[in-house]
């Protein structure tokens, strides 16, 4: 089965990935594909002991588009979280097939405006959103499994690809 979740969230691990998405998929692993912290090693120890009972692996992105394709055909359900756009398609761009993107939580900071309670863009976003979306990639917002996923574009149709 593996990869049952490939997620965009700027928090990565937190309640809603480890036990509301937990709970509907049963993870054995997370992967959290996050260049900087992969190279930190305190921010890998507290991602990696974030999930009770669940290998968390914590690598960059090249790594994990390289092993992408043996890790889905390893046992068990597994997890692929990101922290943002630009990096969920620098994963596809490294070689990683891909097809569809949870998009969970896009906090607001200064310069994003809001697409709706937890997902928020700027420019930079948008254009990664449109490349992604350009590919084919489906870009799904839901926060958790109980509530309704509608496509990003639905929500900010300035992101549709041209």
């Amino acid at each position: 089965m593996s990869w049952a979740l490939h997620r965009i969230d700027d928090r990565l691990i937190h309640g809603q990935v480890v036990v509301a998405w937990g709970h509907r998929f049963n993870p054995a692993r997370i992967w959290v594909v996050d260049d900087a912290a992969a190279a930190d090693p305190l921010e890998r120890e507290v991602f990696e002991g974030a999930a009770e009972g669940v290998h968390v692996k914590v690598v960059p992105v090249t790594e994990a588009a390289a092993a992408y394709m043996s890790e889905s055909a390893a046992t068990g359900a597994a997890f692929l979280l990101v922290r943002d756009l630009a990096t969920a398609l620098r994963l596809v761009e490294a070689g990683a097939p891909v097809a569809r993107y949870n998009v969970g939580g896009l906090h607001y900071s200064p310069g994003k405006h809001k697409v709706n309670e937890y997902v928020y863009l700027d420019d930079a976003d948008r254009a990664a959103a449109r490349a992604l979306l350009g590919r084919g990639i489906a870009l799904e917002v839901q926060d958790v499994p109980a509530s309704r996923s509608a496509p990003l574009e639905s929500l900010a149709p300035e992101v549709r690809s041209a």
